[in-house]
């Protein structure tokens, strides 16, 4: 445990320490000249992580320190919401003068209705759906977001149906259960439910949050499969990690949770963000500039995942972090290596499931590689932020890429010569979309100017800071009109 905070440190109340502002409307474009110095980005923490952690300690009884956790919208929103549900939580400054860490004093699995009644959400679509499952411990609790088209249009219904099957009265703007949303009736009870996964995760991570808080716990059953999976893993490592046991079935569509259980308060160290390295490694490629992130988790289902795309993309990673070698950086070389990357004969088919978060970037970099890629199950890319498939490939369409959209997939066929670009292209309110973009703007020849690109400080506030260093041009320059150029 960290020794005790000063009461004093500047910020400690705030939602969130001083972090990079990202203007709405950004122009980027190809490198004025080649980069040879490595660059080492300060790889923001892991968004799934720090939200899992806060959770266990929102719920613990006693005090709980997050080392490095993400510098994020979304971990603002979360911190005023562990905050209106009676914990503590307060800032300082680690021993690097660049990173923070977060102390947080736990309300012993008992959450308080907050003083209005309403959990104002945001952005940040994760922290709803596992905030919905702590949300039905209370007698009433309306949750509300100030984002209706990105987060407003997002669906709960899988989620909702579930806890009405446990009793909890459940109010939500249809079609599918979309905020704002009014829980009423909890605590429940416990016993048996079932939730389908065929749309999301994060409604049987939420589940898992309100089983061991339960008198009678969960044996929960998941329908209609399961997307991915690898966050459903995390969730289960955060709960350990905590001191929550829970029985899972091999295949992860069958548990047994106990009721009564008490969260452990604990000191945690935020691993870095797996699709935040996906999107620098791409842009690096992209950049032909040298790279190297550390602080990744090896073990990570998400970064094992990743790796095994980079592969499948032949892309040429001249270091990774392993089991054996759980601390070694993902380092690149430079020298302009996207274009070494070889026709392939046959089509790449990448498992987007597994790495859903990450998709956007790789679309981009598979833009300029020779051949086709076709990335697969990526379905619920369709109900993120924005729609990752449609938003992205009209976007990338505009810009000059050859991007097919498919209800389940996007086919990428490479043009390793460059885009043309030179037009004004939007990121939807989509952090992830305006990486990618900014990403594809680099082998633009003229450029690409990206609307929206505040979004990334949902989780990525210091991305073009970084990007600019990977040797990316962010001089301002005027675009053509929307739509021209294409």
């Amino acid at each position: 445990m960290l020794p005790p905070s000063d009461p004093d440190t500047p910020f400690a109340d705030a939602d969130l320490p001083p972090v990079a502002q990202t203007p709405e409307r950004v122009t980027v474009g190809p490198p004025v000249a080649p980069r040879y110095a490595p660059s080492a980005p300060r790889l923001p923490g892991s968004k799934y992580y720090t939200l899992r952690y806060l959770l266990n300690a929102l719920l613990a009884d006693g005090e709980s320190v997050l080392a490095r956790p993400a510098l994020s919208d979304d971990t603002a929103v979360l911190a005023r919401a562990l905050r209106a549900l009676g914990a503590t939580a307060r800032w300082e400054q680690s021993d690097d003068a660049a990173r923070w860490n977060l102390r947080v004093v736990g309300v012993g699995g008992h959450p308080q209705r907050p003083a209005d009644g309403v959990l104002r959400m945001g952005n940040a679509g994760a922290a709803l759906r596992l905030l919905l499952g702590i949300g039905a411990l209370l007698p009433e609790i309306r949750f509300e977001t100030d984002h209706p088209d990105s987060l407003g249009r997002r669906p709960n219904a899988d989620l909702l149906d579930a806890l009405r099957a446990l009793g909890i009265e459940a109010e939500a703007r249809e079609p599918g259960g979309r905020l704002p949303i009014t829980l009423r009736g909890g605590p429940p009870r416990g016993g048996a439910v079932s939730v389908a996964g065929r749309n999301s995760s994060q409604y049987l991570s939420a589940l898992l949050y309100l089983a061991p808080l339960l008198a009678a716990g969960l044996t929960i059953s998941v329908t209609d499969g399961l997307r991915s999976q690898p966050l459903v893993r995390a969730t289960l490592r955060a709960l350990a990690a905590a001191g929550i046991h829970v029985e899972a079935a091999d295949d992860l569509l069958a548990f047994r949770v106990a009721g009564g259980q008490r969260f452990q308060p604990r000191a945690y160290r935020i691993p870095g963000d797996t699709p935040s390295a996906a999107a620098l490694v791409a842009a690096a490629l992209m950049l032909g500039a040298p790279l190297r992130l550390e602080g990744l988790a090896a073990q990570d289902d998400d970064l094992r995942a990743l790796l095994a795309a980079c592969d499948s993309l032949g892309l040429p990673l001249v270091e990774r972090p392993t089991e054996a070698a759980p601390d070694a950086p993902l380092t690149l070389a430079g020298g302009q290596a996207i274009q070494r990357i070889g026709w392939h004969p046959f089509t790449r088919r990448i498992d987007g499931d597994a790495i859903i978060d990450s998709v956007p970037a790789l679309v981009a970099l598979a833009c300029l590689i020779p051949g086709e890629t076709r990335f697969e199950r990526v379905a619920t890319l369709r109900l993120k932020e924005s729609d990752r498939i449609g938003d992205l490939c009209a976007e990338f369409t505009r810009a000059g890429a050859d991007v097919t959209p498919l209800p389940d997939a996007i086919i990428v066929r490479g043009r390793p010569n460059g885009l043309p670009g030179g037009v004004t292209v939007d990121a939807h309110d989509d952090h992830r979309l305006a990486q990618a973009l900014a990403i594809l703007a680099t082998r633009c020849q003229r450029g690409l100017t990206i609307t929206g690109a505040a979004s990334v400080a949902k989780s990525y506030p210091w991305f073009f800071d970084d990007l600019r260093g990977l040797g990316a041009d962010l001089t301002p320059r005027p675009p053509l009109p929307r739509g021209e150029g294409e």
